[in-house]
């Protein structure tokens, strides 16, 4: 019965000593494990460049409304006449105006109690009143500074009879392409700085990039303070910023 005791103490002694190797085993690879995340230092990098825009899209509209169709066409045909000769004359090349497809609208007479010609509407039999011509023109041009300057003096043509509606003329910047892979770049190279600072400051030592996240650098007004991380692009100023922005997960030894 001793031999058959004995026998037994030793078994369970040695199922508790494998249980604890086991035990210390699973918790060093949870360590392990832990570390490997703790050790992780999280910095975003960034870099700013100011630019200028080097190309301009600028357009105009104008309209006639006559009794006959034909005839609002023809007025409208020498308006946009006009419109050429005035943007040549400022300096713009025919090859960089762009006239759009002519729209037409029927206008109605007015109904009883209505002060303006309305659209048609089939409830209601109405006689033809006139026609509504309408051109939008568009002018593409590289030459920025004279299209800029011109689009804020088109009002001129109201002198020369013509109704020209001017639109807010759109800024864009042809170089983007390359300009993007040096930004993010430039950004990284400031992410790892960041990231070699706080590891020094922190008496460790930067190891290798374990993650990165980089999106499409942000195009803003210079003098704006939004610094959008997610491909903004605006068209709304001649001097602008690009920002790219960069963040980078590094391991710390």
């Amino acid at each position: 019965m001793r031999k058959i005791a004995v026998g037994r103490g030793i078994w369970i002694a040695a199922i508790l000593g494998i249980c604890w190797i086991i035990g210390l085993k699973t918790l060093g690879s949870a360590l392990v494990r832990s570390r490997s995340t703790d050790d992780i230092i999280r910095v975003v990098g960034s870099a700013r460049k100011p630019i200028r825009s080097d190309f301009i899209i600028w357009s105009g509209h104008i309209s006639r409304t006559a009794p006959q169709v034909g005839t609002a066409y023809s007025q409208l045909r020498a308006d946009l006449a006009k419109v050429q000769t005035y943007l040549k004359a400022k300096g713009v090349e025919g090859k960089e105006i762009f006239p759009q497809a002519i729209a037409t609208r029927t206008l109605y007479q007015s109904a009883p109690g209505e002060t303006a010609y309305s659209a048609n509407d089939s409830s209601i039999l109405r006689k033809v009143a006139g026609y509504e011509l309408s051109q939008s023109i568009e002018v593409r041009s590289a030459k920025v500074d004279l299209l800029d300057d011109l689009s804020r003096q088109a009002s001129e043509l109201i002198g020369q009879g013509v109704q020209f509606e001017p639109a807010a003329p759109r800024f864009l910047y042809t170089k983007l392409s390359d300009l993007k892979v040096t930004m993010q770049a430039e950004a990284a190279k400031d992410a790892r700085q960041r990231a070699q600072g706080i590891a020094e400051a922190a008496g460790a030592r930067l190891g290798e990039v374990r993650w990165a996240r980089m999106t499409a650098p942000s195009i803003t007004p210079q003098y704006s303070n939004s610094d959008d991380d997610g491909g903004t692009d605006d068209t709304s100023s001649l001097e602008k910023k690009i920002t790219a922005i960069v963040t980078v997960g590094y391991s710390v030894k």
